[in-house]
């Protein structure tokens, strides 16, 4: 988000133009929910998702951050059980806003008995995975 400086001379302007401008910024953010954090190569990866809890056909946004560690390189989501197709492991996009990755996952159909939130870790040479229960 680019900040603007806005300037007027009317008494009050500034402090409607601040109130406006956090109205609209308010509006553009999304709540998440936390699912919770996985140990993977010394680092801590908190997980949350931003949207719909994770079902059968479910398309949701789920974050990965790095709360501890050096940054991973790359991070591949999917939901359902630990081995599936390398095609199902969708790559996370990083954002250096917020310095966490969002992964746009859409689940199974059916949705296989004991699924999981499941992500690979990279980080240099090392290619960890690890996994969250759905929340």
């Amino acid at each position: 988000m680019k900040a603007v400086r806005v300037v007027h001379k009317r008494p009050g302007m500034k402090k409607t133009c601040l109130i406006l401008s956090l109205a609209l910024f308010g509006a553009c953010s999304t709540s998440a929910t936390d699912i919770g954090d996985a140990q993977v190569n010394g680092q801590t990866i908190h997980v949350a998702r931003e949207g719909d809890m994770p079902a059968a056909g479910v398309t949701t946004t789920i974050v990965f951050k790095a709360t501890t560690g050096t940054k991973p390189d790359s991070i591949k989501g999917w939901v359902g059980l630990e081995e599936v197709e390398s095609a199902a492991k969708i790559a996370a996009v990083y954002d250096a806003n917020d310095g966490d990755f969002d992964d746009d996952l859409t689940c199974p159909t059916p949705l296989p008995e004991g699924s999981k939130i499941w992500f690979e870790v990279t980080t240099g040479e090392t290619v960890t995975t690890a996994s969250v229960a759905i929340k």
